[in-house]
């Protein structure tokens, strides 16, 4: 019998997120992995390497920079990588990963400990943090500035679905990376503002356990063929 697809993940991971979403558009069978922010050990030594999200595919190791494109090979129907548009869907989606989560993570990122599962990853996760950022106490005082900045952001992708239910009129890798570089505010709790209206259904779309694709691929097993 051949091994779910184990996805290699963290809830406040803006790539772990948009890799979930994805398996799910595809309707792949998979199992999620907690990597806690501080431990690693265990995927370095299945993979030989500790970037998350990994997905882990009858032995072979995809990184989160291959998954995309990968899974448009082993399932290529609903695409993620539209042929007509792909650069676009490809910047779309880096905006969402580079850019746009920028802006919500200064956000929301001392909001995130009561996320992490433990003392010991909330301790490290807060020194990091803080390394990289500052005291605690300043992040925490901006964080007014830092939300009225993000919602000048929220309005760009409302904006973007104005007359039409995805970024480019049909879903595409470009809603799973804008998708994924939302989701930490998502994941602490927080709901996306009411008046960003088409912003809120575009996010509790994608956001469902199965995601609603006008084309869903006819399997004949739920794990269809790796690429040579």
């Amino acid at each position: 019998m051949e091994r779910t697809p184990r996805l290699y993940y963290h809830p406040i991971s803006h790539y772990c997120v948009s890799a979930e979403r994805m398996l799910r558009f595809k309707g792949i069978e998979f199992e999620t992995v907690y990597t806690p922010y501080e431990d690693h050990v265990e995927l370095l030594r299945r993979s030989g390497q500790d970037y998350i999200p990994t997905l882990e595919w009858r032995g072979r190791f995809v990184r989160w920079q291959e998954i995309p494109g990968f899974l448009d090979q082993v399932a290529p129907d609903p695409r993620l990588v539209p042929a007509e548009r792909s650069g676009l869907a490809r910047t779309l989606e880096n905006w969402g990963h580079l850019v746009l989560e920028e802006r919500v993570w200064r956000a929301v990122v001392t909001e995130v400990p009561p996320v992490l599962r433990s003392d010991r990853e909330r301790w490290v996760f807060e020194e990091m943090q803080t390394r990289s950022r500052g005291p605690w106490e300043v992040l925490r005082r901006r964080r007014g500035e830092y939300v009225a900045d993000l919602n000048g952001y929220f309005g760009l992708v409302d904006s973007m679905l104005d007359g039409q239910d995805w970024l480019l009129g049909e879903p595409s890798v470009a809603d799973f990376g804008v998708y994924g570089g939302l989701s930490p505010w998502l994941t602490v709790g927080h709901e996306i503002p009411s008046r960003f209206p088409r912003l809120g259904r575009w996010a509790r779309r994608l956001g469902r356990a199965r995601l609603a694709v006008r084309r869903r691929r006819r399997r004949a097993s739920p794990l269809p063929p790796t690429p040579s």
